[in-house]
This record gives C-alpha cells, sequence and structure tokens, in this order.
C-alpha cells in the first residue's frame, strides 16, 4: 500500500496523474484509491470547469455552509455545528456541519482496474479528490490488487 499526501486548495483536485505515476508498467489489476478523512471524498468526475462549477453549485443548494456568527444557536442551520452539545469536544472544533452532509454524496474510495500503467477510466472521466473542508493536509491511501 503506498500512502500519498495533498495540500487541498480547492474543492476538487484531479488525482488521476498521481495515481497513474504510481502503477507498474506492464501489468493489469484493480486500484483502490481511499481517504480516511470524513469530509474528504474520491470520486469520478468529467474534468471540465463548469461540469465541477455545477457540482459546487449543487452542493451548496443542498447543504450551504452556515453563515451566522458562533455561538448564535437561534439561527443554527446544524446540529453537529453546536458544539457546546457533543459530548468530548474541543472547544475550537471545526463548524463544518455542512461538509459532513456534503460528504454524503460522495464516496471516500473508488476502485478502479488498470493496466501498463494508467487507469481504465475513459476519455472524459477522471479521478478526484474531493475537499469538503477548509484547505489542509489530506493523506489518500493506494492500494493495487493485481488480476491473475
Amino acid at each position: 500500500m503506498q500512502t500519498f499526501f495533498i495540500n487541498t486548495d480547492k474543492m476538487f483536485t484531479n488525482i488521476t496523474q498521481l495515481v497513474n505515476d504510481s502503477l507498474p508498467e506492464g501489468k493489469e489489476g484493480l486500484a483502490h484509491i481511499y481517504t480516511p478523512h470524513t469530509t474528504a471524498c474520491i470520486t469520478t468526475l468529467e474534468d471540465e470547469l463548469l461540469h465541477l462549477v455545477d457540482v459546487r453549485f449543487f452542493l451548496d443548494k443542498v447543504a450551504p455552509k452556515h453563515k451566522e456568527p458562533e455561538g448564535d444557536q437561534k439561527n443554527i442551520k446544524y446540529l453537529h455545528d453546536i458544539i457546546s452539545l457533543r459530548n468530548d469536544t474541543p472547544v475550537d472544533e471545526r463548524v463544518n456541519g455542512h461538509s459532513h452532509i456534503r460528504s454524503l454524496f460522495f464516496d471516500s474510495c473508488q476502485v478502479i482496474p488498470f493496466s501498463d500503467g494508467k487507469l481504465l477510466t475513459g476519455d472524459w472521466k477522471s479521478l478526484f479528490f474531493v475537499e469538503l473542508d477548509p484547505s489542509r493536509e489530506r493523506k489518500i491511501y493506494l492500494n493495487l490488487v493485481p488480476t491473475f
């Protein structure tokens, strides 16, 4: 298994080439790509700017970020954001209920066949790391399963 660390600076990071660079030439198998974070995901999408903006707009409508001042309990949008009600949670915990709801629309892993050093994703499909929280360092695991 290989471990990668990426610093996210945007919601969608195309990681297709990162994974392709780690695949063995002349071999076939399955690539299992996984992230252990609850507010980050792995998915396949078309790497086209307007499509990615459409996905972002959809997420903003379904699970908008709570914009009320912290501590304004009367207008809270997500119960997860009421830190005082959660057990064993540090007082400086992120207010990110929207990120957890958004993660319901994605998976934390993908399994994609590969051959001769390339993911078999098709012409328009790319592999993406999806950041649903503020930018930070994130972890990705890659496990290769050979086919016989």
